[in-house]
C-alpha cells in the first residue's frame, strides 16, 4: 500500500482474505477510528483480545510498517472516514425517507469513485492499455452482473476496431480461453473475484500464455492471485446492501477510462471509426 492511501479503503478492500483475528481487528478499527487513533497497541490488544503481534502483522499486510503507521494514516483520513459513517443508510431511521437513500447512494457511489481513482496507479494503467492496444485478440470475462458489463465493454471497444469478443455462458467461456495464445489477453469482470466460471476460464487462458487482466472489488481474492494484471477498485457499499450496483457502476466506470485512454492514444483511427458508426446507427433512429 502506498503510504499516503488511506488505510481504511485498504482494509475494506483485503478484508475478505483476512483470517478471523484480523477481521476482528478490521472490525474494530473500522468502528473505532477516533479511538483506536489514541490507543497504544498493548491498549488495543486488551481492548479486543487479540495478541500484540498479531496487531503488528496486520498493519504489516495491509502495507504499513507497524501500528504507528496505523495510527498516523488514520488520523490523517478520520474527517474523512468519520464522513462514510455518517453516509451509511440505517434501515430504523431511513426507511421512510428514500431521497435521503438517495443521497447516500450517491454520496457512497461518489466516494468509492474517489476511492478508485486513489487506489490504482498510473503504471498499472498504462500498463492495461499497453496490452489491448497490441493484443491480437481480447476477451471480457464474466457471469451474472459482470456479464452485462463483459458484453458492453466488448461492443465499445470493438466498435473503435479493437480485435474484441466477449464470453459470458460458462461452457463458452471454457472453449473461449481455451483459444487464446500468448499474443491474446484475457479479461476478468468479477466484483468479489471469487466467481468460479470466471476464475476458471481464467485460469485456461493463463495456462495456454494468454496475458490476463482482471477488475474485482477484493484485493487478494482468488481472481487476484492467477491474473497478470489485477485491478483493484473500491466499493463502499452498505452492510445492508451487499452486491449492490454501486461496484459495477465503478467497474464501468473504470472501463470507460481505459477505452477513453485508448481512444486517444489511437486517436486518427477511433475518430474515422467513430464517425462512420455515427453515421450507420442514424438510419435507425428516428429524426429530430
Amino acid at each position: 500500500m502506498d503510504k499516503e492511501t488511506n488505510c481504511l479503503i485498504t482494509i475494506k478492500s483485503l478484508y475478505n482474505s483476512f483470517s478471523k483475528s484480523e477481521k476482528k481487528i478490521a472490525d474494530f478499527i473500522m468502528d473505532n477510528t477516533s479511538a483506536v487513533i489514541n490507543m497504544n497497541v498493548g491498549e488495543l490488544s486488551k481492548k479486543i483480545n487479540v495478541a500484540q503481534s498479531s496487531i503488528i502483522r496486520f498493519c504489516q499486510n495491509i502495507g504499513l510498517l507497524g501500528f504507528s503507521a496505523l495510527k498516523i494514516n488514520l488520523a490523517k483520513n478520520y474527517t474523512q472516514s468519520k464522513q462514510y459513517i455518517l453516509d451509511e443508510i440505517v434501515l430504523e431511521t431511513d426507511i421512510n425517507n428514500p431521497k435521503l437513500i438517495m443521497s447516500k447512494v450517491f454520496s457512497s457511489l461518489a466516494r468509492s469513485l474517489e476511492e478508485t481513482t486513489e487506489i490504482i496507479s498510473n503504471e498499472t494503467l498504462e500498463k492495461t492499455v499497453d496490452l489491448l492496444c497490441s493484443a491480437k485478440k481480447i476477451v471480457f470475462f464474466g457471469v451474472g452482473t459482470s456479464a452485462t458489463i463483459a458484453s458492453d465493454t466488448y461492443y465499445r471497444f470493438m466498435r473503435i476496431g479493437l480485435p474484441a469478443y466477449d464470453a459470458t455462458d460458462p461452457h463458452i467461456m471454457l472453449l473461449s480461453a481455451s483459444m487464446l495464445d500468448k499474443d491474446c489477453v484475457a479479461f476478468g469482470l468479477s466484483h468479489t473475484g471469487r466467481t468460479i466460471e470466471t476464475i476458471r476460464a481464467m485460469k485456461i487462458a493463463k495456462e495456454n500464455g494468454a496475458k490476463t487482466i482482471c477488475i474485482t472489488s477484493y484485493g487478494k481474492s482468488p481472481i487476484t492471485k492467477i491474473c497478470d494484471l489485477p485491478i483493484i477498485t473500491s466499493s463502499s457499499e452498505n452492510k445492508l446492501m451487499h452486491e449492490a450496483i454501486t461496484s459495477r457502476i465503478i467497474h464501468i466506470a473504470l472501463l470507460d477510462s481505459i477505452y477513453t485512454c485508448i481512444s486517444l492514444r489511437k486517436y486518427d483511427e477511433v475518430k474515422e471509426k467513430t464517425e462512420n458508426m455515427h453515421k450507420l446507427l442514424e438510419s435507425v433512429r428516428l429524426p429530430n
